[in-house]
C-alpha cells in the first residue's frame, strides 16, 4: 500500500512509521519547514545546548508507556527535571498552601465523577465549602492546564493523568522532546516518485530546522528522511473507493489511504471531497480549543528547581535540570485561557508578561530583555494549543472524532479519547490510525 500522512507531529510521524515498519509506502506532507508539529525544542540562547526549552508539550508524565518505548528505539534517553509538575507553590492571592490546594482537588474531583455528563467544572467547584483562597488557586491552575475558563470546562476533565497533587518525578527528552519526531522521520525510508501535477517542494530537509527570529538551533537537528515533504501544507482531501488524492499548493500526492494527522482547528477548515458527513463536522465544532502561552527567560545566576504558580494572573513558572543533572540557566511559564492570555498582553510581545513573572518571582535574576513568547493559537498550522474537553461536547464524540471514514483515517492528540492534549496521546492515536490503516492492506 501507498499511505499519505497529512502533518508531521508526533501523531503523524507515529503512524507513517508502523507503515513503513509494516513494509508499506508512507508519504507524510508537512506545511511547516521542520518536524514536530506543537512539540518544538529550540535553544533560548543561541549556540548553547544548556538553554533548550520546549516551546510546545514538554513533560513527560505517569502512563508514558508508548514515547518512553519509542524514546528507547531511537536511542534517546530521559532527564529528571528534579521538580514535579504536579506541586506548584500558590502565589499572589490569598494565603493558602500546595496541601489545601490537594484536599479541594481530591473533593472537586470526588463530586465531578458523581456530576452528569456536560457538567461544567464551575458548577461542581461551587459545592466545595473548604478555604476560598485554596478554591481560588485550584481554580486557576485547572483553567491555566486545560486553557478554557472554569465556565466553558467540563468537569470530567479534572479526573485526567494531569491531574495529580501529589509529588511525583516528572521527566523531558534529554537534548529536547523534539528528537522524537526527529528521529522517526529519518528512520522512514525515502519514498517513491510521487505521481502529481507539479513538483512537492522540500523534500527530505529541514530548512533551518528549530530556528526562528535568530533564535537558537535544537541541538542535534539536520536532514530527515526523504519521505517527509516539508513545506507542503495540504489543502484538500478527495477520496473514494479506489484510492485518495491529496492536494497542495505544489501538486498532489495519490495513494491507497490518508491518514489526516492535523491539528482539530486545521481539521475544521480542510475541505474533503467528497464531503465529511455532517455528524463528524458537528462533533468537529463541538470539539474545545484551549489557549495556551509559553515563556522563557534566561537566569543570569543559578537557581534551584522550582514550581511556582500566579493565582491571580493564570500563569506558573518553574526552573528545572536538564540532562547534566544541573538546573538549566532558564526560567519557563506557562499560561493559559483567552481571559488569562488578554490580561498578559500576550498579543504585545513578552515583555508586559515577563514583568509580571519578574514581580512573582523576585528571589531570581532575570535577563528580560532576552525573554522568548511562544503562541499557538495565531499559529496558522495549529490553531489551538491542544484540545480541550467542553461542556459543548456530546456522547460518543470522542469515539467519533477518532472514527475512520472509508480510506480517511484520522490522528492527532484530540483523536486520543482519555489521552487528549498530550505527547503520549498524540502517538497513541498515530499507533491506533495506522493499525486501522494496515488492517485492511491488501495481502
Amino acid at each position: 500500500m501507498r499511505v499519505v500522512v497529512a502533518g508531521a507531529g508526533f501523531a503523524g510521524l507515529m503512524a507513517a512509521y508502523r507503515v513503513a515498519q509494516a513494509g508499506h509506502e508512507a508519504v507524510v506532507l508537512e506545511a511547516r519547514d521542520r518536524v514536530g508539529g506543537r512539540v518544538w525544542s529550540q535553544e533560548l540562547v543561541p549556540g548553547d545546548p544548556r538553554t533548550v526549552v520546549e516551546r510546545g508539550a514538554e513533560f513527560v508524565l505517569d502512563g508514558y508507556d508508548l514515547m518512553r518505548a519509542v524514546a528507547g528505539d531511537l536511542g534517546l534517553r530521559f532527564a529528571d527535571t528534579a521538580m514535579s509538575y504536579y506541586e506548584r507553590e500558590p502565589r499572589g492571592g490569598a494565603a493558602t498552601t500546595h496541601q489545601e490546594m490537594a484536599r479541594c482537588a481530591a473533593a472537586v474531583a470526588e463530586a465531578a465523577a458523581r456530576a452528569r455528563p456536560g457538567t461544567a467544572l464551575a458548577e461542581v467547584v461551587a459545592g466545595w465549602s473548604g478555604s476560598p483562597a485554596a478554591l481560588a488557586a485550584y481554580v486557576s491552575r485547572i483553567e491555566v492546564t486545560h486553557g478554557l475558563a472554569a465556565a466553558s470546562l467540563a468537569a470530567a476533565a479534572v479526573t485526567d493523568v494531569t491531574g495529580g497533587f501529589e509529588r511525583r518525578p516528572t521527566w523531558r527528552v534529554a537534548g529536547g522532546n523534539q528528537q522524537v519526531a526527529i528521529g522517526l522521520a529519518r528512520r522512514l525510508p525515502s519514498a517513491g516518485q510521487m505521481p502529481s501535477a507539479g513538483q512537492i517542494h522540500g523534500a527530505g530537509q529541514i530548512h533551518g530546522a528549530g530556528q526562528i527570529h535568530g533564535a537558537g538551533q535544537i541541538h542535534g537537528a539536520g536532514q530527515v528522511g526523504g519521505a517527509v515533504r516539508l513545506g507542503c501544507a495540504v489543502r484538500a482531501v478527495e477520496h473514494d473507493r479506489d484510492g485518495v488524492r491529496v492536494l497542495t499548493d505544489d501538486g498532489e500526492a495519490a495513494g491507497d489511504a490518508v491518514i489526516v494527522a492535523v491539528p482539530m482547528a486545521v481539521l475544521r477548515d480542510l475541505p474533503f471531497s467528497p464531503p465529511v458527513p455532517s455528524r463528524y463536522r458537528a462533533a468537529w465544532r463541538r470539539a474545545g480549543l484551549a489557549h495556551n502561552a509559553k515563556l522563557h527567560v534566561p537566569l543570569a545566576r543559578p537557581a534551584a528547581a522550582s514550581a511556582v504558580q500566579s493565582v491571580p494572573d493564570r500563569f506558573w513558572t518553574w526552573t528545572a535540570a536538564d540532562q547534566t543533572g544541573q538546573v538549566q540557566p532558564v526560567l519557563h511559564a506557562f499560561s493559559g485561557t483567552e481571559e488569562g492570555l488578554a490580561a498578559l498582553a500576550v498579543g504585545d510581545g513578552p515583555a508586559g508578561w515577563a514583568a509580571r513573572v519578574a514581580a512573582l518571582r523576585p528571589e531570581l535574576a532575570l535577563d528580560l530583555g532576552r525573554a522568548m513568547l511562544t503562541t499557538w493559537n495565531d499559529d496558522p498550522w495549529a490553531g489551538e494549543s491542544y484540545s480541550a474537553s467542553a461542556v459543548t461536547a456530546a456522547a460518543g464524540d470522542d469515539e467519533l472524532i477518532a472514527a475512520p471514514l472509508g480510506r480517511v483515517h484520522f490522528a492527532g492528540e484530540h483523536t486520543a479519547g482519555s489521552w487528549a492534549g498530550l505527547m503520549e496521546g498524540a502517538l497513541r492515536s498515530g499507533a491506533r490510525a495506522a493499525d486501522e490503516v494496515l488492517a485492511h492492506a491488501r495481502p
